[in-house]
């Protein structure tokens, strides 16, 4: 397998050659073949790791092993492909696979995890911390479709592939994202005073209100 970690000039992609013709290519043996996959895909790739694990060393860690398991599965399967929507899934699979072992251990260790989460909170940003911690809020379904049509270089029908959905399936998590993303920043700007005026008077149901819930779990 061609190395992928070092950096290296940008290949000339060859006029007219399709995703394809690249993938045969690859599974006759021609490495430079595969290097041009990785040249033409890693960017959006990793942008799409980055997004989902909101962690750059965790993204490009994702990316690497994207790359690494499609070598593998291409040079030992000659099944049809759609090269573009089968990397984002192996990408989108690595990263769930991320989030998962990220939530056990907090699950483990809750009180380092807590340590962890106030450092973030004090070393960065506000609002960049704040837009992050909506993000990961999101189902992985809908955080997934937003990340993809937000990078603007995927058609519904390639989200839709990369998802395992239907197409008509995408808008609504990506709708459904955007909601929730908004719902979450309205009620971190909420100041505090007006939250605990909400709460001293609230009865039985008032208390589920989504506004009262995200600002209190923020």
């Amino acid at each position: 397998m061609p190395a992928i970690g070092r950096p290296r000039p940008r290949l000339r992609f060859p006029r007219g050659r399709s995703d394809d013709a690249l993938v045969a290519r690859v599974r006759a043996g021609d490495e430079r073949a595969f290097e041009l996959v990785f040249d033409r895909y890693h960017r959006g790739l990793l942008a799409f790791c980055g997004r989902m694990l909101a962690s750059n060393e965790e993204a490009e860690d994702a990316l690497q092993h994207t790359f690494m398991a499609a070598y593998r599965a291409l040079r030992s399967s000659d099944r049809p492909i759609h090269l573009k929507a089968w990397l984002y899934t192996i990408a989108r699979n690595r990263c769930l696979s991320v989030l998962r072992t990220r939530r056990e251990q907090v699950a483990f260790d809750d009180g380092h995890a807590a340590g962890d989460s106030l450092a973030a909170d004090v070393d960065r940003r506000a609002e960049l911390r704040g837009l992050l911690a909506d993000l990961e809020q999101l189902p992985e379904e809908q955080r997934a479709a937003l990340v993809l049509f937000e990078l603007g270089d995927h058609t519904h029908d390639e989200i839709a592939e990369v998802l395992g959905v239907r197409r008509d399936k995408v808008k609504a998590l990506v709708f459904q994202a955007r909601e929730s993303l908004a719902g979450w920043r309205r009620a971190r700007e909420t100041p505090c005073v007006e939250i605990r005026e909400q709460l001293a008077t609230a009865r039985g149901a008032a208390f589920k209100r989504a506004g009262l819930r995200r600002h209190v779990a923020r």
